[in-house]
Formats: structure tokens, sequence, C-alpha cells
């Protein structure tokens, strides 16, 4: 009896439905396994030591996950063996005592790479990742404590990234001015600098160069910021998404410095803001664009302010409140109000 070509196995592996009757059929031999990954577009693997086999039969797989760290040759042939490749998840730390794990190298068709919490990741090696991913779109650095101004140095000569998480990285002020210096500020839409405590108010002021930037998080930044930060951030021409969640120095002086300039303002959240009090809150009476606003444990604001911006502000309809909010207020059960001739969702913490 003649051996099953390839064009055999693919029909019979075509037939077969059930998720589990797959995996039995490349469990059978690596000719078998060869013809599985043909239709393979994503892998999610424990195992380095099985890539030889699946890589190279795997043209079309678009989002890898590896758990394991990988050496430079396993990156090699990713690259050169999966030229669809979108999605790129590294997460563990990659293995310091081997000289060809410069992760990153050669792997050119990648759209997202996620390290978060890699705490191994030095500068070099970060470099390395970024200009090999020409088409890197989503970044994710949350977590690596080696991040440095340094490793900002060659993201903000990128022309592709439009999100950018670095939560928690060990970054200044001259980081900041790196990304807001570079072409990345004509490409970048979302930026993450929650945790970052060593940046300040001259690092902020960059932001403002930033002209594709809508989203920016910058939560729990320490105790650094002040009014003239959240001035500088609210000349951000196009933003639409803030979070100071926690930012214990945003005041209403902030408030109003936003309110009044960020035309565009669709959502901020401003939880644990406890300096905020009422005076605040009514600056952004009238706000044209503005259609959600959190308030937990911001508890000096009154009733009275939220109906004030409430009615006057057209595309308001989601309010965040603490539920020690300055009497009067309405029984705390409710979570829809009528306000004149429009209903606004009130979401109690």
């Amino acid at each position: 009896m003649e051996r099953l070509g390839d064009d055999e196995l693919i029909c019979i592996f075509d037939k077969i439905d059930n998720h589990e009757d797959r995996k039995s059929f490349y469990q059978v031999s690596k000719n078998w396994l060869k013809v599985a990954c043909i239709r393979l577009r994503e892998l999610d693997i424990s195992f380095p030591g099985i890539l030889d086999d699946i890589l190279p039969a795997s043209p079309y797989i678009v989002k890898f996950t590896c758990l394991k760290p990988l050496s430079n040759t396993y990156l090699n042939l990713l690259a050169h063996s999966c030229p669809k490749l979108q999605y790129l998840n590294l997460e563990q730390d990659l293995d310091p005592e081997k000289e060809d794990c410069e992760a990153g190298h050669g792997v050119e068709h990648d759209d997202e790479v996620d390290l978060t919490e890699r705490l191994l990741v030095r500068d070099v090696r970060f470099d390395s990742i970024v200009r090999s991913c020409k088409n890197l779109t989503y970044l994710d650095l949350g977590g690596c404590l080696s991040v440095t101004d340094e490793s900002l140095k060659s993201l903000g000569a990128s022309k592709s990234i439009t999100k950018l998480i670095l939560t928690g990285c060990m970054i200044t002020d001259l980081g900041l001015e790196y990304l807001a210096n570079g072409d990345l500020k004509n490409c970048l839409e979302s930026l993450h600098l929650d945790e970052c405590d060593r940046v300040s108010d001259v690092g902020f002021s960059h932001l403002k160069q930033m002209v594709i930037l809508y989203h920016l998080v910058l939560s729990n930044c320490g105790v650094l910021n002040t009014d003239s930060g959240t001035l500088a951030i609210s000349q951000i021409p196009n933003i639409n998404t803030l979070h100071l969640l926690s930012s214990t120095n945003v005041t209403d002086i902030s408030l109003s410095n936003i309110a009044s300039t960020c035309k565009k303002l669709k959502f901020i959240y401003l939880l644990g803001c406890e300096a905020i009090t009422g005076e605040g809150l009514r600056c952004f009476a009238h706000h044209p664009t503005l259609h959600c606003i959190k308030l937990y444990s911001c508890d000096n604001i009154s009733w009275e302010d939220v109906e004030l911006v409430v009615s006057t502000c057209p595309s308001l309809t989601i309010v965040g409140l603490s539920r020690r909010l300055k009497t009067p207020m309405p029984e705390t059960g409710r979570e829809a109000f009528n306000f004149g001739d429009k209903w606004c969702w009130i979401d109690w913490d």
C-alpha cells in the first residue's frame, strides 16, 4: 500500500470537525503534524523545542504566544516561516545566560508585541525588538523595570506605533522628551504612563507635541503633578480620553484648565482625586462633547453641582459618583435620573 501524500492528508484533515480528533490527527507523525499546521492561524506554545517542526509548516500564523524563553534562533525561524505574523506575545523573561538570546532580531512582520512584566529587558535588547518589527503598532512594556529613557530614544523614531504602554517603567522627563521630539508624535494615539512616578510636570509638557494622541493614562503618577502639568496636558490638541485616577494634586484649577481647553474631551476619569470640589466640576458646564465623567471618592461635590453640569452638557450621559456625596442627594438606589429633557445614568461607587 502506498504512503499517503500531503494532498490526501489535507483532504482527510479538512473533513475532521472535532477539535480533539484534530489533535489526535497531528499526534500520529511529523508528516501529519505538518499537514495540520498548514491551516494554523494562532499558536500558543509552552515547549519551544517542537517549533522546528511546526513553524516551517505554518505560513499563515497571525498570532504567536510563547511563555518560555525563545532563543534568537527560534525568533529568526518565526520571522522567516510566518510572514503574516501580526501579534507577538513573549511575556516571560529572556534567558540572560544565552548569547543568542537577543530577542527580536529578524522579526520583521509583527504588528503587536506584548512584553508585560518582562523584567530583564535591557536597553539593547529592547532596541533590537523595536528595530526589527517594521510594522509594529502595539507595544506593551508594562512592568519592565529596565526600560529607561534610553529605551525610549529608539521609540521616538517610530513611524508606526499607535499604542504604547509604559506602566510602572523607570522613565523620567527626558524619556518623554525623546518620545515627543521624534516621528512618534505623528502616529501615537494611546499612551499609558500610569505609575511612572519619576515623571514631573516638565515631562508632561512635552506631550502637547503629540498631535494624534487622543487617549492618555496618567493614574497614580505620584505627587509631582501640579496644575501646570494639567495645563500642559490640556493643550494636547486631540485628547478625548483622560485618566487621572488617584492623582492627589489634581485640583479645581486643574479641572478648569481641562474643561476650558480640551474641547474634544469625551471621557475623564478622576477616581480618588480628593482635592476636587463642586467648583471644579461646575467648570464642565456647557462642555460640548463630554460623555462620561467618573468622580468616585470625590466627596466634596453636591447634587446641585451634578445637576448643573448634566443639564447643560448635551452629550453627558454617564456620571460616576461617591455615595458620600454632599447633601442634598437623591436615593442612592436609583441609577437613571431625568434632568429636564435628558436622562443620565448615575453609577454609584
